[in-house]
């Protein structure tokens, strides 16, 4: 059956622009080892290199100040402690954290942050290591996964580019952080693979429990709806399948129903950051002018690093820099990526354009562009085919890469 898969009803979801390479006949393992190898050397790499980045940082630059969720402490220890393990907890690994601790506990704003992480967390041990170790584990499954789909819709070449591109992503060191990013682009990339090789059993519960990590996991009823139709000629029974998803968001509902009486209440605690609902046209153009008042801090290194309380203006200037890559991606990725990958990075892209924050309006889209990952298949593509995109990529992704893992690093607000 998967053989007449692969043959027949391939090419009836992706272009014709691809490689085809030949299939050997060999030993599972050794058919496999060059993708391991590649997977293995590419995450060992750029987390070294995030790591090496990020703790020089710590020790050499000026640190913000950075106040911790309600009813917990920034976590204790000596210097190396530090360097090594805790700057990865600022942010929203601290909700992270205090959730794995203490449960919601009547803190409605902690609802935005999803269970399914911070349940990983707490099954490990509840430390920040634990976080630290659930993020790098997921993230290393993750681009094994991204690289299986790569070759399966196009081949090695593409899947080789496609987990550099993600890998050395400038904000790809939350795989190293206490943030669900790891987790969920793991579950998702999976579930993804499993629903094109016809799986629907394995990727329908990866996908519902990718909505326990994150809202994003909810889109991915768009490429199952798609892919089963097209696989299974829109038998109804097949479709089903595509119920996962609300299946898994309806658990996080039910738990929150006794805990604070509204199944919506981690989507009304997003106005605690000033997420409105706005058309995506109004959101980038508000993103744009916020740039235009912010850019003379953008690039002040003295302004980036003061010290005192972390400030947000700064970052609208890199919000609009990744939201017109993202997009820009999105668009020269129409005739390359499949539809259905195509229809869901579409759709975690516009998610946040749709949801802008007060003051600042494309808060966070430097890190939630991974979740819209198959853009870096798409970008994977057209770097294997165009050198000169692999060139400027490189050139500009480990500069910026390293001034945000500092930022970061030295808790001052990246995304």
């Amino acid at each position: 059956m998967a053989k007449d898969w692969q043959t027949e009803s391939h090419t009836s979801l992706v272009n014709t622009d691809r490689e085809t390479p030949a299939v050997p006949r060999r030993p599972r393992l050794e058919r496999h080892w060059p993708l391991l190898a590649a997977v293995g050397w590419v995450f060992v790499l750029s987390r070294l290199f995030f790591v090496e980045v990020a703790s020089l940082g710590y020790i050499y630059l000026p640190h913000a100040w950075i106040e911790a969720p309600e009813g917990t402490l920034p976590p204790a220890g000596g210097l190396l402690y530090h360097v090594l393990v805790g700057l990865w907890a600022h942010w929203d690994g601290l909700w992270y954290l205090s959730i794995a601790t203490y449960g919601y506990q009547n803190r409605p704003t902690a609802t935005a942050f999803f269970p399914l992480y911070p349940l990983a967390i707490k099954l490990t041990g509840g430390s920040v290591l634990s976080g630290i170790f659930v993020s790098l584990l997921a993230f290393l499954v993750a681009l094994y996964f991204l690289a299986r789909l790569a070759e399966l819709e196009w081949g090695p070449r593409t899947a080789w580019y496609a987990l550099l591109a993600l890998a050395f992503f400038p904000t790809a060191f939350y795989a190293n952080a206490v943030y669900s990013e790891s987790l969920f682009l793991m579950l998702a990339s999976a579930s993804l693979y499993f629903l094109r090789t016809r799986r629907y059993w394995i990727a329908g519960p990866l996908g519902a429990l990718a909505t326990l990590v994150t809202m994003y996991g909810i889109l991915l009823v768009l490429p199952f709806f798609w892919v089963i139709g097209r696989q299974e000629s829109w038998r109804f029974k097949k479709l089903l399948h595509v119920l996962w998803m609300p299946l898994g968001l309806s658990v996080y509902m039910a738990y929150l129903v006794p805990l604070f009486g509204d199944p919506l209440i981690f989507e009304k605690a997003q106005s605690n950051w000033g997420r409105h609902f706005e058309w995506f046209p109004v959101t980038i153009w508000q993103g744009l002018v916020a740039a235009w008042h912010s850019w003379p801090d953008a690039v002040n290194f003295a302004v980036l690093f003061q010290r005192g309380a972390p400030s947000t203006v700064p970052s609208n200037l890199y919000n609009v820099l990744f939201t017109l890559f993202a997009l820009a991606v999105l668009v020269f990725s129409i005739k390359r990526l499949p539809f259905y990958l195509w229809l869901y990075a579409a759709a975690a892209l516009f998610m946040p354009l749709s949801y802008p924050a007060e003051g600042n309006p494309l808060m966070s889209m430097p890190r939630l562009v991974l979740e819209a990952f198959p853009l870096f298949l798409g970008l994977g593509n057209i770097m294997a085919r165009t050198p000169w995109v692999r060139a400027v990529y490189f050139v500009v992704a480990i500069p910026l890469g390293v001034l945000l893992v500092t930022l970061f690093a030295t808790a001052h607000w990246v995304a």
